[in-house]
């Protein structure tokens, strides 16, 4: 496979709607074709985002590629997962099957099953996904499985801790994908790049983002790669910095 730098993410899904101001079905499906306009050829299908993929996209094709979460499964129920999406993608197989390190890991069922399906061709590659800190640590320190292509990791702006272990990913030919590129859907772009970081605490970020009291467990995770310098990328001129100036220092 051959993918776009950039992919096209899966939090456009249905999971997020309501909470995070995403937007309607309609503009869900004008941004998957222009995406494809553009030459983005991954998609991620994040939480289940295949609903909103038009079907323009679906079926058998070198065109384009899809990865699908499944996080931390049950062996016994992986296939049917994987049936279900296959069924609404008109696809025979899902290109990148990305599940938690944690549970590749502790699981020897999952893993053997993971191999079964890649073997019978409704699975082509597995990423394995480096999301906790112990999980990043591992990565640096370990680099990726042997069995697995490639990691999703944490890397953006604000939060580099992964470099090390991409490098070393590189020189064993393995895969990286990149998650949280912009930060992750926990504040908006405005709030990340006009908030003085420096002056602000994790009450800031609880105030400011959408999801309010309810992403206080997950501070300790979130915090790390939501705030930061962002403002840094603004143009002395401008008040906000487009997206893509972000985007452009990770690739």
């Amino acid at each position: 496979m051959r993918l776009s730098v950039i992919g096209t993410g899966g939090l456009l899904a249905h999971y997020w709607e309501g909470e995070s101001g995403h937007p309607p079905p309609e503009e869900k499906r004008r941004i998957y074709l222009r995406a494809a306009e553009a030459g983005i050829n991954l998609f991620d299908m994040g939480y289940g985002d295949e609903i909103h993929i038009p079907e323009e996209l679906k079926g058998n094709t070198d065109e384009r590629h899809f990865s699908l979460k499944v996080g931390d499964p049950a062996a016994a129920d992986l296939e049917g997962i994987i049936d279900g999406h296959l069924v609404n993608l008109r696809r025979d197989a899902i290109d990148i099957l990305r599940v938690h390190y944690y549970a590749y890991m502790k699981d020897a069922q999952l893993r053997k099953r993971i191999t079964d399906l890649k073997q019978m061709g409704k699975v082509r590659s597995l990423c394995t996904i480096r999301h906790f800190e112990e999980d990043q640590d591992a990565y640096i320190t370990r680099g990726p499985e042997k069995a697995a292509d490639a990691d999703l990791v944490i890397y953006n702006y604000v939060c580099r801790d992964q470099a090390a272990g991409i490098r070393a990913s590189s020189k064993a030919g393995k895969g990286v994908l990149v998650m949280k590129a912009l930060g992750g859907q926990y504040l908006s772009w405005q709030h990340k790049t006009g908030t003085d970081w420096t002056q602000a605490t994790e009450e800031t970020l609880v105030k400011l983002s959408p999801l309010g009291e309810s992403m206080r467990s997950e501070l300790p995770l979130v915090y790390s790669f939501t705030a930061g310098p962002w403002n840094e990328l603004v143009e002395s001129e401008k008040k906000i910095s487009p997206t893509g100036k972000a985007l452009s220092w990770g690739a």
